[in-house]
């Protein structure tokens, strides 16, 4: 959810009092977690990715299908874009727990095998889809697609109109 530090204040052990400000719609998400251990992360606000950047991007990897051979459809073209550009990572996973996080990965591929304490495990290369980017993430992929668009001749927006839209994004 977003929200702001308002304030922050040491206790006599030292300790991190943090106030923030957030929206009232999530009151009663919060009032349930009252007095329960929590996992806290607080990173910085970034606008989620425009739609004029994911149409965008849709556009020119149509473009790059057209141009490749043997001919590739727009979901191949964009899960190698993924690979090359996208924001992912390398999990382990016991392999008979496997198909249950398949399930609900949409991007992944097996990369190996292993065993720890007598547990077989299977690592896999798992990427997240461009629909789940933030917009610092949305312009270096747009940017990697478009570079692999320029090598194959492929006309795209000028450096200038790149900039206007990636500015707009308010990254």
């Amino acid at each position: 959810m977003e929200g702001m530090i308002h304030s922050m204040t040491r206790g006599m052990g030292g300790e991190l009092y943090l106030t923030l400000s957030l929206a009232p719609m999530h009151i009663e998400e919060l009032r349930k977690l009252e007095g329960e251990r929590l996992e806290v992360k607080i990173d910085k606000y970034r606008n989620k990715r425009s739609n004029n950047a994911n149409s965008y991007c849709w556009a020119i990897i149509g473009k790059i299908a057209e141009k490749m051979f043997p001919p590739m459809n727009k979901n191949e073209v964009y899960l190698e874009m993924l690979k090359r550009y996208g924001q992912g990572t390398t999990i382990s996973v016991q392999t008979d727990k496997l198909e249950d996080v398949c399930r609900e990965l949409d991007y992944w591929e097996r990369i190996g095998t292993g065993t720890v304490n007598g547990k077989e495990f299977t690592h896999l290369r798992m990427w997240v889809g461009s629909s789940k980017y933030n917009t610092k993430e949305m312009s270096l992929f747009v940017s990697g697609i478009v570079e692999e668009a320029k090598e194959m001749n492929i006309e795209t927006m000028t450096p200038d109109e790149l900039s206007r839209l990636v500015g707009a994004w308010n990254t």
